[in-house]
């Protein structure tokens, strides 16, 4: 049987670019007299203690270098000769080796060296399921605190905007002990925000954003029987929405009522869940008399990712839930094609408004978000435990290249004046030929790399992206995010995981038909009895239980 394996190196003092293909069970190495070239059929990323004449001989400093490895999720485009790496590898006097693997096959490509004995350095965004498996295994080292708060003090201080400024590592302790780098989404956790269609409010006579839920229901009506679009026709709807998940879906709605649905809140020392509280049944009484009155999108039942942004684009309906920055342009933000820049092609006078959710009878509002601790970020493998000097590089690179912009530039966009610029309006342009992607993939410069891709600070990664003109309208808007959502993400609960598929399908399909008339409302106390029998009174006591014991 014949198995490929492939490794690719850079060495501190010089570079190279290595890819050595060999026979299963024909453990040879060959290594040519200058040093230069190294053959090896070990590509495990965790091989640390790996020794080789090539590495000693690149060297170019008194120090032997650490060898130091990381994950090549696009193998075609990440270059260990690139400007980044062999940067980082001079700077912190480093052999580093690329090793292949993809978003499909990562988890199993990490399982399998586990089980075989020989750990990767370090183990990317694990699920809280993992996290704890692993601690339990005892196949992960404790990185200590004053390590991170010495070699990582951006990063430090971004998870302290995010997650907790007196302790961002509430959610990673074990014991006492941090065992992860909590990674976050940090644009995810006020996201969400309530779209309308601007150029329809003028349309129909309303000047203004609507603020409470009553006004929204006489703008969705108006946006229902007044011909915003102006086609002569009653083709339009006031709002859609997914259902695919029950945050997803109307949460705008329910957040007037101060129900979350799909999340674990506090309220008063105790735990609750949006679905059964009493505000949800508020929301669904709301919900109904609109699609009574046909103010929903009848295909909010079915829709899907993209055929809910068709129904933006195509003018079915005036309003929606969805993240806030598609609704402005994309120089605004990140950069790309947005629906605001898709609209703008067509109707250049079309404009959205987006505020933080709708107000409700007692001025309650929100939209369910993204949890800070939404993934384990980074936990590395314990032998790394015993070795703190090469633990310290690790976590220096990880800071230099996610929030340090000579390293950040150098990973995602090459050399400054060489290969890309800023233009101006402040927004990266490359130079030729290296506007051209397959060129810059050559030459390893079209980003993507796994250790410049575990923390994404979007204010300083916006520097690179957004006409600086333009970046005031992204953070007035991002600004109106709420942020409300899923405290006890972080945390283990067996119970919940085991029984939340079939109280999540239950829960939507019973909401669908709470919403359609399918059932009465009145049903709905005869649902959150049924929601209680099938696990959900366990799974809340459970809640209760991670809730108190973490507080």
């Amino acid at each position: 049987m014949m198995n490929k394996k492939f490794k690719v190196l850079v060495y501190g003092g010089a570079s190279i670019s290595l890819l050595a293909s060999l026979l299963a069970g024909c453990g040879t190495s060959n290594n040519n007299s200058s040093g230069n070239v190294n053959s090896s059929n070990n590509s495990q990323a965790s091989d640390s203690s790996s020794n080789n004449a090539a590495a000693s001989n690149s060297a170019t400093t008194e120090d032997k270098p650490d060898h130091l490895t990381f994950w090549a999720y696009y193998p075609d485009q990440n270059k260990v000769d690139s400007p980044g790496v062999t940067a980082l590898a001079k700077k912190f006097n480093a052999e580093i080796e690329l090793v292949p693997t993809s978003g499909d096959t990562y988890k199993e490509d990490v399982n399998l060296k586990i089980a075989s004995g020989n750990i990767p350095d370090w183990i990317k965004e694990p699920a809280p399921t993992d996290y704890m498996k692993f601690v339990d295994q005892g196949v992960v080292a404790e990185i200590p605190q004053d390590m991170i708060e010495k070699y990582m003090p951006k990063y430090v201080e971004w998870i302290k905007r995010f997650i907790d400024k007196d302790d961002p590592f509430k959610y990673v302790r074990v014991n006492g002990k941090i065992y992860g780098l909590p990674g976050i989404w940090d644009i995810g956790i006020d996201g969400q925000q309530l779209g309308f269609r601007e150029d329809w409010l003028k349309k129909v006579g309303i000047n203004k954003i609507p603020e409470t839920i009553e006004e929204e229901e006489a703008a969705l009506t108006k946006f229902r029987n007044d011909d915003p679009d102006g086609n002569g026709k009653k083709d339009t709807y006031g709002i859609t929405a997914t259902a695919e998940s029950l945050d997803m879906m109307f949460s705008s709605v329910f957040g007037a009522y101060d129900a979350y649905p799909g999340i674990f809140r506090e309220k008063d020392g105790k735990i609750v869940r949006g679905e059964i509280e009493p505000g949800a049944k508020q929301a669904l009484t709301t919900l109904n008399r609109w699609y009574a009155n046909g103010l929903i999108d009848p295909e909010f039942v079915v829709n899907k990712g993209n055929n809910f942004e068709d129904k933006m684009l195509t003018g079915k309906a005036g309003a929606a839930d969805y993240y806030w920055w598609v609704y402005y342009p994309g120089n605004a933000f990140l950069g790309g094609e947005t629906w605001y820049d898709k609209l703008h092609k067509v109707d250049p006078n079309f404009k959205w408004l987006t505020e933080g959710g709708i107000k409700g009878p007692e001025g309650k509002f929100g939209i369910s978000q993204s949890s800070p601790n939404n993934a384990s970020g980074l936990m590395f493998g314990k032998q790394l435990a015993d070795d703190q000097e090469k633990l310290g590089k690790y976590l220096q690179i990880f800071e230099a290249t996610q929030f340090e912009p000579e390293f950040y530039e150098l990973l995602n966009f090459g050399v400054k004046g060489t290969h890309w610029q800023l233009n101006e309006h402040g927004v990266v342009e490359y130079i030729a030929p290296y506007d051209n992607e397959d060129e810059r993939k050559k030459l390893g410069i079209a980003g993507g790399y796994s250790m410049a891709g575990s923390f994404n600070d979007y204010d300083f990664q916006t520097s690179y992206t957004a006409d600086k003109d333009l970046r005031p309208i992204a953070q007035e808007a991002r600004a109106k995010g709420v942020k409300v959502y899923d405290i006890l993400n972080a945390y283990q609960k067996p119970l919940y995981n085991e029984n939340k598929d079939q109280l999540t399908q239950f829960t939507l399909q019973s909401y669908i038909d709470f919403i359609t008339g399918k059932k009465p409302i009145d049903d709905f106390d005869k649902f959150v009895e049924d929601w209680n029998k099938m696990g959900g009174e366990k799974v809340m006591t459970e809640a209760q239980q991670v809730y108190d014991q973490h507080k």
